[in-house]
């Protein structure tokens, strides 16, 4: 279907998901620092991973979160260097690591989640229950289509 709506930038879907976007995962990151945690956004989405799932591949970690190789293990290294995970050769196949939460992380999990859900209540801020709910809904559309 073709509209005869002329492009503006200002009005196009991907420049203000990626504001949104952008203004999220920098508010995240001042919560995670404010509370004096090493984490970033990028960080949290493959600790939230982990924290469903310990033990995965980074293969699997890069999947779920929708990154490429390079950057899910640049991730983790810094990860690493943070005390947030550990790496630890697979059992059955020694040319692939799996990524485990520090006992560390695990001790700030709760802390974490609850800036991560003080974000997300700041982000639908005068959002109705009803509003939110189709705004999600209308967003994984988006991500289905895009997919």
């Amino acid at each position: 279907m073709t509209t005869n709506v002329p492009y503006e930038l200002e009005n196009s879907i991907g420049y203000k998901l990626a504001i949104a976007s952008r203004l999220t995962n920098n508010r995240l990151n001042q919560q995670f620092r404010d509370a004096g945690y090493p984490v970033t956004h990028e960080q949290w989405i493959l600790i939230s991973y982990l924290w469903k799932r310990d033990g995965q591949t980074q293969n699997r970690l890069a999947r779920l979160s929708r990154k490429d190789q390079p950057s899910v293990s640049r991730l983790i290294d810094n990860m690493i260097r943070r005390g947030m995970v550990t790496r630890v050769p697979h059992p059955d196949d020694r040319r692939t690591n799996l990524i485990y939460l520090t006992d560390y992380c695990r001790s700030i999990l709760d802390d974490l989640a609850a800036k991560a859900t003080q974000t997300i209540e700041e982000v639908f801020s005068g959002f109705s229950r009803e509003e939110r709910e189709i705004t999600l809904k209308l967003v994984d559309r988006i991500i289905k289509n895009m997919d």
